[in-house]
């Protein structure tokens, strides 16, 4: 393995480190903006749509399912309507309609709620928390989410308390929140299954989940679980706040009445086996009820001991075509004029049920130009803080970011570990190259000692002879001693500078 190989891995280390760092930057900004927006100036202050993406304020035409439906009690022309592409509001009883989305980035309202003493402040629920707007919808100025302590934001229902339009009740995906400061801050009450409707009578408060209704008799801090057994897969509770309690339960196998505060519950016979998905009492007569399956609508004048069936509201097109909806809200404006929402549209019935002709919302988007329409700037900010504002492409670029990071950290510890190896391996086999290296010197030193030894015993053995032989032998022999001396003499010579090379080698 070479270093080499990870040295191709540069880029992705650059980049990743690019990535991390444009990250934690956006979120570090972000968050210190978000944490002080007045010592910033931001709190109240705005931006442009012209500067913002089309999305925040561009809604895609579709089937408008009426999720939400809301009349003014103080001015009953004044009508809202919550669908899966906005808000829409009318002041004429529903002649004219006008969309009003101005800073509601999430669209697809699943409650409207109005403030029972300030008639133009308007609640809006939506999978992303609840908007509040202070001049009848015109402007949506605050955004209610999780830093409010709405831990599950997808809000399903919202409930002002009648008494003090300072508590609110939140009912949501994860259960009930309760708020005593008008939405600023929020509690969560009940977190055992996802609730979907709330209801105030008579000092009780009820509330459908999505298995059973629970009630509370004390303002919401403790609920218990009453009619199991009884009650079962209900889609709304509806109360007359009459003594005796007169409580009306819509469920997918029918209709539940209860005239005694639910301790004994009957099954209305006409919508035996039907899910009843809508229902309204008038409120200056209680014993006139509307309730609807499918899209017929059935009414009652006498508590619902009988019924009577208005006309469907089946929409007849060109060729004899039919479209089926669904109901979700019945309302009646006046003693003539009905509303029925459905999961396809709004229709409305002038002459007390017998005919309906469908609303037409087409032509009620806002007309703004992009430099007219505005949303605030803190809201822009917590939009790029959770990434919204990029797109889901950004959210895959923070992924990638973080896994190049844990790659780049692990890399760094493999890249040091491996390079401390070499190293050490590298000195392991110098070390042992300089000992080889040093015997064989020295081993070759050694050698040469001993044939230098055997050199001097053999001139002093010829010396020796040059006393012992004749005089016309001594030339001989002096020729060979003096062969040998330098033969010697080079010996020497080298094995002083091999003595040399081995001092510098130590």
């Amino acid at each position: 393995m070479k270093i080499r190989l990870f040295k191709r891995s540069r880029n992705l280390h650059k980049w990743a480190g690019i990535l991390c760092g444009i990250f934690i930057l956006i979120l570090s900004v972000t968050g210190i903006l978000l944490m002080h927006p007045e010592k910033f100036g931001i709190q109240k202050a705005q931006i442009s749509g012209q500067y913002l993406p089309a999305k925040y304020f561009n809604v895609q035409r579709a089937n408008l399912n009426i999720q939400a439906l809301l009349v003014s009690p103080s001015a009953s022309q004044t009508i809202f309507i919550g669908t899966n592409v906005g808000i829409y509001r009318s002041k004429d009883s529903g002649t004219t309609w006008k969309q009003i989305n101005q800073g509601l980035f999430d669209q697809n309202i699943q409650v409207l709620s109005l403030h029972p003493d300030f008639p133009n402040t308007v609640y809006a629920g939506t999978k992303l928390g609840i908007f509040k707007s202070e001049d009848e919808g015109e402007t949506w100025s605050e955004w209610i989410d999780e830093s409010a302590g709405l831990a599950h934001p997808h809000i399903l229902d919202i409930s002002i308390l009648p008494e003090d339009p300072e508590v609110l009740f939140a009912a949501s995906k994860g259960g009930i929140y309760k708020s005593s400061d008008a939405g600023e801050t929020w509690d969560i009450v009940y977190n055992e299954n996802a609730v979907t409707q709330i209801e105030f009578s008579l000092g009780h408060i009820y509330a459908v989940t999505v298995n059973n209704v629970i009630r509370s008799n004390d303002s919401g801090e403790t609920w218990e679980n009453v009619w199991n057994e009884v009650v079962k897969n209900p889609i709304s509770i509806l109360s007359l706040n009459t003594e005796p309690e007169f409580l009306y339960t819509s469920t997918q196998q029918g209709l539940l009445k209860s005239f005694n505060g639910g301790r004994n519950w009957v099954t209305d016979p006409t919508f035996k086996d039907l899910p009843v998905t809508a229902g309204y009492v008038y409120p200056k007569d209680l014993s006139h009820l509307l309730f609807g399956h499918g899209e017929i609508i059935s009414r009652s004048k006498d508590g619902g001991d009988t019924w009577f069936p208005l006309t469907s509201l089946f929409l007849d097109l060109e060729g004899g075509t039919s479209i089926v909806h669904d109901l979700t809200h019945i309302y009646a404006l006046n003693k003539n004029t009905i509303l029925a929402g459905t999961t396809s549209g709004l229709f409305i019935s002038k002459d007390d049920g017998r005919g309906w002709e469908n609303i037409n919302l087409s032509g009620a988007a806002n007309q703004l130009s992009p430099s007219e329409m505005k949303m605030d700037v803190v809201k822009v900010i917590t939009e790029i803080h959770n990434g919204r504002f990029f797109g889901s492409y950004f959210i895959l670029l923070v992924d990638i970011a973080t896994l190049g990071l844990i790659f780049l950290t692990f890399s760094g510890f493999v890249i040091a570990y491996y390079r401390a190896w070499v190293k050490r391996r590298k000195a392991v086999e110098t070390t042992t190259d300089e000992v080889i290296q040093f015997q064989e010197t020295a081993d070759e030193l050694t050698s040469e000692s001993e044939e230098i030894h055997d050199m001097i015993e053999h001139i002093t053995e010829h010396i020796e002879k040059c006393r012992l032989v004749y005089m016309d032998q001594e030339k001989k022999e002096i020729g060979e001693v003096g062969r040998h001396l330098t033969t010697l003499d080079k010996k020497m010579h080298s094995m002083m500078q091999r003595l040399k090379d081995l001092e510098k080698m130590n």
